[in-house]
C-alpha cells in the first residue's frame, strides 16, 4: 500500500510502545521522515526506533518529550522543522489513565490525568496548526481516542473516559476551526489492541478481555497503524471530523 507519504514529516507521539508502534511501524514501512515522541523508557524506545532504520531503511528519529510540558512540546516540533525542513501530519497517541474509583481519586491525581491526556493533545495541536497556517501549509491530524470517547468502559474508569470524552469533542471542533485553512482533523477509537502490559496477563485475564471483543481475537498495533496512515494521507479526503471506529465490533453492544 503506497499512501504517498516519501517526503513527508509525519510526527507521532507516544509512538514506541502498543499502538503507538504499529503506528509508526507502518509510517516507517511508507517512506515517511519521522519524529517519534517518548516519555520513559529511553533504552527500549531509541533500540524499536534503530529496529524500524534497519527493517525499513527509514529516516526516523526520537525525541524523549512530556507532551503535558510546553517546552517538551516546542522542542518536538523545533527539532522535527530542524531536521526535516517542514511538518505534514500529526498524531496524537501519547496519554493513558488510571484505575481508580472516584473517592479514591486525588485532585493532583486528576489534574495529571487530563494534562496527559487532553492538554498534552491540544497543545500539540495548537503548535501543529499554528505552524502549518502560517506557512499556507496542508496537512492532517489523527487523534486516537477511545470506543470510551462514545460510551463507558469497565469500573474505576472516572479519569480515563472523561479524557477521552474530551478529546472526542477536541477533535470535532478542531474539524471545523481547521477545515478552511486546508489541516484534516480525524479521530480513531481502538478496541481492545496488544500491548506489552498484556503481554504479562495470566492465561484467565486474556481470555476475559478476548471475550469482550466480537471478532473474537484482540487487534495488532500494525493494523491499527495502516487505518491510522489512511486517515493521514492525501486518499483521504472525505472523511472530517469522523470518529472513526476501529474496535472490532465492541461498539455494537454484544
Amino acid at each position: 500500500m503506497d499512501l504517498g507519504f516519501r517526503g513527508k514529516t509525519v510526527i507521532v507521539t507516544g509512538g514506541t510502545k502498543g499502538i503507538g508502534s504499529g503506528i509508526t511501524e507502518v509510517f516507517a514501512e511508507e517512506g515517511a521522515d519521522l519524529i517519534v515522541d517518548y516519555r520513559s523508557d529511553k533504552e527500549g524506545s531509541e533500540a524499536f526506533i534503530q529496529s524500524m532504520r534497519d527493517k525499513y531503511h527509514a529516516r526516523i528519529f526520537g525525541v524523549q518529550a512530556d507532551v503535558s510540558k510546553p517546552d517538551d512540546v516546542m522542542r518536538i516540533f523545533d527539532f522535527a522543522e530542524e531536521t526535516f525542513g517542514h511538518l505534514d501530519v500529526l498524531i496524537n497517541n501519547a496519554g493513558g489513565g488510571i484505575t481508580t474509583m472516584i473517592w479514591d481519586i486525588s485532585l493532583e491525581e486528576w489534574k495529571e490525568s487530563l494534562d496527559n491526556n487532553v492538554t498534552g493533545m491540544f497543545m500539540m495541536c495548537k503548535e501543529f496548526a499554528k505552524r502549518m497556517i502560517a506557512k499556507e501549509h496542508k496537512g492532517y491530524i489523527v487523534n486516537v481516542l477511545s470506543k470510551a470517547s462514545l460510551t463507558t468502559t469497565t469500573k474505576g474508569r472516572a479519569c480515563y473516559v472523561t479524557n477521552k470524552t474530551a478529546e472526542m469533542g477536541l477533535t470535532k471542533q478542531l474539524a471545523v476551526d481547521l477545515i478552511d485553512k486546508g489541516i484534516i482533523v480525524n479521530g480513531i477509537m481502538p478496541g481492545s489492541v496488544m500491548n506489552q502490559m498484556m503481554s504479562k496477563w495470566t492465561k484467565e485475564e486474556m481470555e476475559a478481555r478476548i471475550k469482550r471483543c466480537p471478532t473474537g481475537r484482540l487487534g495488532q498495533p500494525y493494523e491499527f497503524g495502516k487505518m491510522v496512515a489512511f486517515l493521514a494521507s492525501e486518499q483521504n479526503q472525505l472523511s472530517v471530523g469522523a470518529p472513526v471506529d476501529y474496535t472490532g465490533g465492541m461498539m455494537l453492544g454484544f
